[in-house]
């Protein structure tokens, strides 16, 4: 769990509006700029991470971000779609900063991601979230034979998804490095979207657990040595 949930929750409202408070001033001084000269926009790029960090923990606290784990979460989540995305830079703040940068943090974010989906099968066996619910997502993370192999067809992403990546595109540089060990550009170009219903991942919940088990003793054995 993110440590910043853990506080009381008169605190984490306090500081949630006080970060969304911080994170206008920069969005209207960008506006301001547009007005007179419109090239200016194009610097959205280097905003979006200010704005993706400020905005979280208001957006988790009003139950726009649902979290299935700490590192996986889903965007406005209904009976009818569930919409996957990893954890961003405030998540990275207060997970995963205890983890080394490379292979430790790499599987990590893994195995978070992966008790995310066992979550979601939790909810779907308990009749709290619908079998026929579509969940999507992307999988630049995951290689595509991980992705298929616990039971997601890829198909490739509309243009808003594509959209989305490349408008992102430098906090998921960021993130991507430091889980790599090195900088590394991630191939959002070559990303594919990820979709299954919730009857056909409680199928696959076998192959999902199994592959949970196997990274899990994988991260215990290397925590020994």
């Amino acid at each position: 769990m993110n440590d910043f949930y853990k506080l009381p929750k008169v605190l984490q409202w306090l500081l949630a509006l006080l970060l969304l408070v911080s994170g206008f001033f920069p969005a209207l001084a960008l506006i301001e700029l547009g007005y007179t000269h419109p090239i200016a926009y194009l610097l959205v790029i280097f905003y979006v991470p200010i704005g993706q960090f400020s905005f979280t923990p208001f957006f988790t606290l009003l139950g726009v971000y649902k979290y299935y784990s700490p590192m996986l979460l889903g965007y406005t989540p209904s009976d009818s779609q569930i919409d996957l995305h990893s954890g961003g830079s405030f998540d990275y703040l207060f997970v995963m900063r205890k983890y080394k940068s490379g292979i430790e943090m790499r599987n990590r974010v893994l195995l978070f991601q992966l008790e995310g989906l066992k979550k979601i099968i939790q909810l779907i066996e308990d009749k709290a979230v619908p079998e026929s619910v579509n969940i999507v997502g992307t999988s630049y993370f995951f290689s595509n034979r991980t992705v298929q192999r616990i039971g997601f067809e890829l198909i490739e992403p509309s243009l808003f998804y594509r959209i989305n990546l490349f408008v992102n595109f430098l906090d998921l540089l960021w993130m991507y490095s430091l889980a790599q060990g090195k900088w590394a550009i991630p191939k959002v170009w070559q990303a594919k979207k990820a979709q299954i219903t919730g009857q056909k991942l409680v199928e696959n919940k076998g192959h999902l657990e199994a592959l949970y088990d196997k990274l899990n003793s994988k991260i215990a054995a290397g925590s020994t040595n």
